[in-house]
């Protein structure tokens, strides 16, 4: 147990992120759902500003949704009695107390803002990346523009749910380990962080954006903390909270709760985040963690650094194209076109987290590590030497691609992207309607929701 604890534990550290910028994949989808595109626009309200106004209502209904998160879920960590969301009637500590109650980083900054489209333009001040996210790394964010709300604008729910859908990125899921080296980490009743590298300042999330559902009886008879993974948590989580809003009449934050669940879909639509180590086999895996047991760590060393550099070269190619499309207007572009709905959804059922909806990645995942080594020159994807990110190659990716494999080449990466995000267009389509077919059965005078 503990060779492939080593081995798969340090190559998961690699392969954090999926998509870089979630907007990109969630705008195309719901702008193209009749529901969220035609609905009226909806006030601002700040955090503090919903929670004293249901405070009474949330005691119970987070009552509710615990219990039913104990009984319902594939390996749940039970929330510690002493973090329940009690009515205080007190505003000074009332965000410490619901973030305590739904396990997220109470430091996390959740302003009151938009995250553009690129080539998007509002007539709004623009704000900075350390307003949004508690993290200090924003070279990641590339061009990306953030612009200020206030409490009681106007805004369209397209623009809440596409912002909200890259917010776990900016710091919710960061430091929810007893060994995180947070005060609220030692509390929270995660116990210690399963796998995945927490001295790296956005490694303590890996466990909330990957979800290994579908491995053989072996690897989990070997490695049984791939069991410890939270994606399922957090999609009930913000499904319930976004249906309770709604119920409540608060609908900028029934919005803003929806995105929150979509980002955990996204990331189920990106091989990385679904499985341990595509490309490489069970047994592989297993030999590499040997090799490191016997000290010869060099198998091990090797294979976290190719991960690492394949999952990066993939998102930083699916951006690349995603922002060029849309900066050119191109909604016939196949990955826009992938996200766009002509069909109903798919039905939701609950159990369809953990059966259905990171399927199809899974079962494309020794396909897109075919792909990249098809279509990348050798260095970024098959030399352990090299780290990918200090080659300063991401704004010439798309033309390196081109002059590597060519047009088909290009193409063929490009169609393989397409097919794994028509999988987040059918899950996350199945997603907002469950939500939205939740608000327009609720009485007038609601009961605190929770999933069925």
């Amino acid at each position: 147990m503990r060779i492939f604890y080593f081995a798969v534990s340090l190559m998961l550290s690699a392969q954090v992120s999926a998509w870089s910028n979630h907007t990109l994949v969630t705008h195309q989808l719901v702008a193209t759902l009749p529901q969220v595109r035609d609905a009226a626009p909806v006030e601002v309200e700040s955090l503090n500003s919903f929670l004293l106004a249901n405070e009474s209502e949330l005691e119970v209904f987070l009552s509710q949704q615990e219990s039913w998160m104990r009984e319902n879920l594939w390996h749940y960590a039970p929330r510690p009695e002493a973090l329940e969301f009690r009515a205080k009637d007190k505003e000074n500590d009332i965000r410490t107390r619901f973030t305590h109650a739904i396990r997220i980083n109470p430091n996390a900054k959740l302003p009151l803002y938009l995250q553009l489209l690129p080539g998007d333009k509002r007539q709004q001040p623009e704000i900075d990346f350390a307003l949004v996210s508690t993290l200090a790394d924003s070279d990641s964010q590339g061009d990306v523009q953030f612009v200020q709300l206030m409490p009681e604008d106007k805004v369209a729910p397209l623009d809440v749910v596409s912002t909200a859908s890259v917010e776990p990125d900016y710091g919710l899921d960061i430091g929810l380990f007893t060994d995180s080296n947070t005060d609220y980490g030692k509390v929270y009743g995660f116990g210690e962080q399963p796998f995945g590298n927490p001295n790296l300042e956005y490694g303590t999330q890996a466990p909330f954006h990957m979800g290994f559902y579908h491995e053989s009886p072996i690897v989990y008879a070997f490695g049984g903390f791939l069991k410890r993974t939270y994606p399922e948590y957090r999609i009930q989580l913000y499904k319930q909270l976004s249906e309770f809003a709604f119920a409540q009449g608060h609908d900028y934050w029934g919005w803003r709760f929806m995105g929150w669940g979509l980002h955990y879909i996204g990331d189920f639509s990106n091989p990385y985040h679904v499985m341990p180590v595509p490309g490489n086999s069970t047994m592989e895996t297993l030999r590499v963690g040997l090799l490191n047991m016997l000290d010869f760590p060099d198998a091990q060393n090797n294979a976290i650094q190719l991960a690492s550099n394949r999952h990066t070269v993939l998102e930083n190619f699916q951006s690349l194209v995603m922002t060029q499309a849309y900066l050119e207007q191109n909604l016939e572009h196949p990955t826009i076109q992938a996200l766009t709905r002509h069909d109903e959804a798919r039905e939701f059922n609950n159990d369809h987290i953990v059966t259905v909806m990171s399927q199809h990645s899974y079962d494309m995942g020794h396909d897109i590590h075919d792909v990249l080594e098809r279509t990348m020159p050798e260095k970024y994807v098959d030399d352990p030497s090299v780290e990918y990110s200090d080659l300063n190659a991401r704004a010439s990716l798309q033309e390196t691609v081109l002059n590597t494999s060519g047009e088909d080449g290009f193409n063929a990466l490009v169609h393989i992207i397409t097919d794994l995000l028509g999988g987040f267009s059918d899950n996350g389509a199945s997603y907002v309607e469950a939500i939205l077919s939740k608000q327009s059965s609720v009485s007038s005078q609601p009961e605190p929701q929770v999933a069925n």
